[in-house]
């Protein structure tokens, strides 16, 4: 039997399942946006659901950080569109006396990470989605963490460092819901009048809504939940928080509020990282967070390539070791500008200008400028630069003085 349904109705059922659907898929791409994986311990047990990097990194953007081992870069010989693949690695004799005594850091986003492999104590080989690994050990506590996971089946339960053979990285099935709350975004302005609109990690830790802001008044300890804050004020030792309720209290005593705050850091998709000490800081005004992006967003790492322009006119076209050890457009240049640290990740960048032997001039693929110093990166502390020209030629030593223009392809 056949039941007429009158055209109103239908319409209204039609406008339900659209609306519904919308408040699903919208969930889903929420969910997205957080560290998500399988882990493999060392009894052979699978787990597999969102993760919290010991308590702090959450997010794809978020960066893991380590020490590079030295003399240890060996490409997937499968990336045909690389050189790095038929480089003879043992030539690294040219360059071996200049890269011993020096530390190389190694940060890159989670997001740009296939595997982690524990080889013990604090080594890791770090494997990215092109199949090259990196082998790291220690130089932070990223490596060492003990991981909160939010396991599809067994809930929320923590794993030690110690414990674990393997980590991937996946993106996360529309099926699974993280339980997380929002993203901390908003507007950081500091004491000079710049404003900065971003991702932000609060005191070098916090980063959603659920997390807690500390703090001291007249009554006692406060403890805040982030998101029932809408802005931050730094009043002389404390700071006044403003609740969305318009509600005002000052808190003082606390490492959030006062000077033992560690810095605000902001991501900007295509800036990179931007850190604001806490000298600097003046106020803090959240907002409602887009959806950051997915893993699915972070495309293979490529093989820096590009132009370097002497100043005596020479110039070498080939694929670029940047400071002796950055070699992927996932890797960041670090640099100060007035007390603001940045670390932005190769393949924002288009340019790099020295202008002298302090600071250099970046010029970003978005149209924006920075004049950064203070850091090996962009000074003459910087190791010099490698330069593969071809598959059979040996690498051109360049340092750093001599170098008028770098352009990336």
């Amino acid at each position: 039997m056949r039941i007429s349904v009158p055209y109103r109705f239908r319409v209204f059922i039609s406008i339900l399942i659209l609306y519904f659907g919308w408040i699903s898929a919208g969930s889903a791409q929420d969910s997205g946006q957080f560290i998500y994986g399988k882990i493999i311990a060392k009894s052979g047990q699978v787990y597999e659901g969102f993760m919290r990097w010991g308590g702090e990194e959450i997010a794809w953007h978020d960066i893991f950080n380590s020490t590079k081992a030295k003399g240890q870069y060996k490409a997937d010989k499968k990336q045909s569109n690389s050189l790095w693949g038929d480089f003879d690695w043992s030539i690294g004799s040219l360059w071996k006396d200049k890269y011993q005594g020096s530390e190389h850091t190694f940060a890159c986003r989670f997001g740009d990470i296939a595997f982690l492999y524990n080889r013990g104590k604090s080594k890791v080989d770090v494997e990215l989605k092109n199949g090259s690994v990196i082998k790291v050990d220690g130089g932070s506590n990223d490596i060492g963490a003990t991981i909160r996971m939010r396991d599809y089946e067994l809930g929320n339960i923590k794993i030690e460092w110690k414990n674990i053979r393997t980590v991937s990285f996946l993106q996360s099935p529309d099926r699974h819901k993280s339980g997380y709350e929002n993203l901390l975004y908003g507007s950081a302005k500091t004491r000079k009048g710049q404003e900065f609109i971003g991702f932000i990690v609060w005191d070098q830790d916090e980063r959603m809504g659920g997390d807690i802001l500390d703090g001291e008044n007249r009554e006692g300890d406060q403890e805040i939940p982030f998101a029932n804050i809408v802005s931050i004020e730094k009043i002389e030792k404390g700071s006044d928080i403003t609740f969305k309720s318009g509600r005002r209290i000052h808190l003082k005593g606390s490492n959030d509020v006062s000077n033992g705050n560690r810095g605000i850091a902001i991501y900007q998709k295509n800036v990179g990282h931007i850190e604001i000490p806490w000298s600097s800081f003046e106020s803090m005004s959240f907002t409602n967070a887009p959806v950051a992006e997915v893993y699915d967003d972070y495309p293979l790492p490529k093989a820096l390539e590009g132009f370097v322009t002497l100043y005596n006119g020479e110039v070498y076209e080939g694929q670029i070791i940047f400071d002796l050890d950055e070699i992927w457009d996932l890797e960041f240049l670090d640099g100060e500008d007035d007390y603001l640290h940045y670390e932005v990740p190769f393949r924002n960048i288009s340019r790099i200008v020295p202008k002298n032997r302090s600071y250099s001039q970046i010029y970003l693929r978005n149209g924006d400028e920075l004049l950064l110093g203070d850091s090996r990166d962009v000074s003459h502390s910087n190791g010099g630069l490698m330069i593969v020209t071809g598959k059979k030629d040996k690498p051109v030593s360049i340092d750093w003085d001599d170098i008028s223009e770098i352009v990336f392809k």
